[in-house]
């Protein structure tokens, strides 16, 4: 089975790149998008995404995948974000202005969106985790 997961987030013309590697990254205008395969070990088949557009505005990307078996486990997380450059403590931050729009294509899929908020103590710490993690599904 081939299924699809279209997402948006706000975006004029830029960039067609497609990311079929477990782990592949892209980065552009500020924004990045990641395959994310970390459960491929849990079934067969094969992911990538495909970078439709990048520009100051946002990003659209989407993602195809032929995964199969391990039912109930994730196989992939792809996603998109923002590259922050004015890191703020929480207590400074009044609102989070944003987008998405995103549709399924197929039969039988188990899917969700989320959005996935890391922060630390330090606000200068390394972008690519934190000390708590808020997820809304």
């Amino acid at each position: 089975m081939k299924s699809t997961l279209l997402f948006s987030v706000l975006a004029p013309l830029a960039l067609a790149q497609t990311l079929c590697g477990q782990f592949d990254y892209h980065a552009s205008g500020g924004y990045y998008v990641n395959n994310n395969e970390w459960g491929a070990d849990s079934g067969q088949g094969e992911q990538c995404t495909t970078i439709r557009e990048i520009s100051s505005n946002g990003v659209k990307w989407y993602s195809e995948w032929t995964w199969s078996g391990g039912e109930y486990n994730v196989k992939s997380y792809p996603y998109s974000g923002r590259e922050l450059t004015d890191k703020k403590l929480v207590s400074q931050i009044n609102g989070i202005p944003n987008k998405a729009e995103w549709g399924y294509k197929g039969d039988q899929i188990r899917a969700n969106v989320a959005y996935d908020l890391f922060t630390a103590e330090d606000p200068n710490h390394p972008v690519s985790g934190g000390d708590y993690e808020l997820m809304i599904w």
